[in-house]
């Protein structure tokens, strides 16, 4: 995808239908990154700073996902804890990620989910 952001490993026929940047809070932390939207997936790729110094890529098919929504803060000061955060419910418990503009990556996140 670029320089300072790796792509996201896609199956043979699997397309990116929607990307922003993102801030994925990963334990006290947020990790720098992009995240993925395809037909059957969504996906984190972190950038390659926070790739070498512990940054995790997620993943997760749409059809894992139980809910997007809202995260209040909650204080944490690296974390992305200090704004209002995107949460992903999924099969395998929540994930929270700082993104601009949230209210349109909830749209088009839970229209993927329920599509």
């Amino acid at each position: 995808m670029g320089l300072w952001i790796g792509s996201p490993t896609l199956n043979t026929t699997e397309n990116v239908v929607w990307q922003k940047l993102a801030n994925r809070t990963q334990g006290s932390r947020a990790v720098g990154g992009r995240l993925h939207l395809t037909e059957t997936r969504l996906l984190f790729v972190p950038n390659h700073l926070d790739a070498i110094t512990g940054g995790k890529r997620w993943e997760t098919r749409l059809t894992h996902l139980r809910a997007v929504g809202q995260q209040s803060p909650d204080g944490g000061l690296f974390s992305g804890g200090l704004r209002t955060r995107l949460r992903v419910d999924t099969v395998a418990g929540t994930e929270l990620f700082v993104i601009d503009p949230i209210d349109e990556a909830i749209a088009i996140l839970d229209a993927a989910r329920t599509s």
